[in-house]
């Protein structure tokens, strides 16, 4: 009987720390380390700076623009993350903001060099994120730091109370959009926004030529809508 309650209690510890390494610490220790998170961020750019090229050569009305996300598009905020998990915390608007105010989120890998040569062919560069408006200035202040064109013409449009970005991208028909970079689908169509990964997926179907084209999605394992209904 000994015997059998030590093995029972040994399954459940096992069970135990299977469950609590097996989720956000993974998908953590890939994007952080791995070589492959590093060559899909590379690969990104690399595409990006295709389509950007072919846009360059055709003529347009319209001045040209690129729409980039930033959390996890351009910046990289690994640290936050790892916090949330060494402290067994879930998001919250108040440590964001800690986080955020800090202004030490890093470059992605390949973002500077892409953006610095979006820069150097006229092309305007958009900065649109759910970061709060609160959070503008340090937000600002962590591009400039970490090597990110932005004067003061520079657009950067963020959140106020929508989550939902296309009432943001509808303020931008002045400009002929050539790229929407993002680590969620909802950063290029509010067909992706809030709903179920099925739908999603058929969005993706339904819209296949975007991608690699217009649309120029980086990999991010640790958080975004496809977390809902995870814990159902």
């Amino acid at each position: 009987m000994k015997y059998i309650f030590l093995v029972i209690v040994s399954v459940f510890c096992f069970a135990s720390c299977v469950n609590s390494n097996s989720r956000k610490d993974h998908s953590i220790y890939w994007q952080k380390n791995s070589a492959e998170y590093y060559a899909l961020c590379i690969q990104a750019y690399n595409i990006a700076k295709f389509s950007l090229d072919k846009a360059l050569i055709s003529t347009s009305v319209k001045p040209l623009a690129i729409v980039a996300d930033i959390d996890e598009t351009v910046l990289n905020n690994l640290p936050y993350n790892e916090m949330l998990i060494q402290t067994g915390q879930s998001f919250t608007q108040n440590t964001w903001s800690e986080w955020v105010n800090k202004k030490e989120a890093t470059a992605i890998p390949g973002a500077l060099d892409f953006f610095n040569y979006v820069k150097d062919q006229g092309v305007e560069i958009i900065y649109l994120s759910n970061r709060k408006i609160e959070n503008y200035e340090p937000t600002k202040l962590n591009l400039i730091s970490a090597g990110f064109p932005f004067d003061d013409k520079t657009i950067m449009l963020l959140r106020d109370i929508e989550g939902n970005k296309e009432s943001r991208r509808k303020q931008l028909t002045s400009y002929n959009i050539v790229l929407f970079l993002g680590d969620n689908l909802s950063d290029f169509n509010e067909r992706f926004y809030r709903e179920s990964n099925e739908s999603r997926t058929k969005g993706v179907n339904s819209l296949r030529q975007m991608f690699g084209n217009k649309y120029i999605l980086f990999p991010n394992l640790i958080y975004g809508t496809w977390e809902m209904g995870f814990e159902k």
